[in-house]
């Protein structure tokens, strides 16, 4: 096994911890935290609040760059086809629009300002609910990519 095979992977256990972390810390908040915040304390929803956003931060940010370096690897690896970019580029599609749901649609405001269509299909279950499709995604492109290496 040589450096670049250790390298590569250590990127793809960032990338599955990264993603873990995301979809439990998801559900983590979808189902616990989220309907405990509203018996605590400004101040204290304030501190949890900022600690979570540090995790989420870090998630995300490990998931990019992790996954930018596992897409260039894929491509140019010669044993993907069709198949595999079109659902490469549906998981990218639905993470770009899960990571934007997150750091630019602010929870508390979105029923208010946007009407309940707009509420139902950016809010945080459907974080949780584009997380686990993504990892679905992750698992067929395993497939594919090891049909691929024996054809």
């Amino acid at each position: 096994m040589d450096i670049t095979e250790v390298l590569l992977i250590i990127i793809r256990w960032l990338h599955a911890i990264a993603s873990a972390t995301w979809v439990g810390g998801g559900i983590f908040y979808v189902l616990v935290l989220r309907p405990s915040l509203k018996q605590l304390k400004s101040d204290t929803m304030l501190s949890i609040a900022e600690d979570f956003r540090t995790m989420v931060t870090t998630a995300m940010t490990v998931l990019l760059i992790t996954g930018a370096i596992l897409t260039f690897e894929r491509l140019t690896s010669g044993f993907v086809g069709t198949l595999y970019v079109v659902t490469l580029g549906t998981k990218i599609a639905l993470a770009l629009y899960m990571f934007y749901l997150v750091r630019f649609i602010k929870t508390r405001y979105r029923e208010n300002s946007y009407g309940k269509l707009t509420s139902l299909i950016s809010g945080p279950t459907t974080v949780v609910i584009l997380g686990a499709v993504i990892f679905l995604l992750a698992d067929i492109l395993n497939s594919i990519f090891e049909k691929g290496l024996v054809s």
